[in-house]
């Protein structure tokens, strides 16, 4: 493959052996994660299978890392004592060898459900995906954010063992959100770092950054080729031409 990857299985999509270097960056970042929300009294539940097995051959000489995460309990400010606040997340990400030592991360989508948790029912109340891809997207901005009420896939949720019953409304969105809204470069761990300073914040916050501070060179950085030389054709920055791909 040329990777320095030791295959595992046969076929395009088998499970590949990544490098230490970064299999441990993903485990450390995503244990931190965990203790953060539990310290918070909250609950982090993974897929029932090793993060190693997360990782597989695209079949395009890349490596893709793809993972579900459930956060229970996560604290809210604003729901009263008789609701709780759920999150769904959808992480792929696609990974490419820089060079022996260097991973570069080609595609990052990660997709967050909400639900509000009433009587052992769910509630969709809020949907977005943040979303890269290296080269751009036409008409995209190179990194973004995009509202929905688009639900992760009921396969996908019970991978993270979401197993609650989700309340629909049986009528459909009559009020498409189509606006994609630049943001800096959203991957898993930025919208978890996120997450942990919007919902958990203080003390919790500071011992989460103190313990993946260390491990943020180990994280395959985004390639910025493309928007960097967008940047470099224009210095009309206030009209923001450099976020889209059609301007490179």
């Amino acid at each position: 493959m040329g990777l320095g990857l030791v295959p595992e299985a046969g076929m395009s999509g088998r499970v590949v052996a990544t490098p230490y270097k970064v299999r441990s960056a993903y485990e450390h970042f995503l244990e931190s994660f965990r203790v953060a929300v539990e310290d918070a009294a909250g609950e982090v539940l993974f897929p029932d299978r090793p993060l190693g097995s997360s990782f597989t051959d695209s079949g395009r000489a890349t490596v893709e890392f793809a993972t579900f995460l459930y956060l229970r309990k996560l604290p809210s400010r604003r729901l009263s004592g008789s609701k709780r606040l759920d999150i769904v997340i959808e992480a792929i990400e696609e990974l490419e060898k820089d060079s022996w030592d260097s991973w570069v991360l080609k595609r990052s989508i990660v997709r967050l459900n909400y639900f509000v948790i009433s009587d052992a029912t769910a509630q969709l109340v809020q949907s977005l995906h943040f979303d890269f891809v290296e080269g751009g997207q036409p008409d995209h901005p190179f990194f973004h954010v995009q509202l929905s009420d688009e639900l992760i896939h009921e396969d996908k949720r019970q991978s993270a063992r979401f197993d609650l019953a989700v309340l629909s409304s049986g009528l459909p969105n009559e009020c498409w959100v189509t606006t994609r809204i630049p943001t800096p470069d959203m991957t898993l761990t930025s919208v978890l770092y996120c997450l942990v300073a919007d919902h958990l914040g203080g003390g919790i916050f500071s011992e989460f950054k103190r313990r993946v501070d260390p491990i943020k060179d180990r994280l395959p950085a985004v390639r910025f080729d493309a928007l960097k030389n967008s940047v470099q054709k224009s210095s009309v920055h206030f009209k923001s031409f450099h976020w889209f791909a059609h301007m490179q």
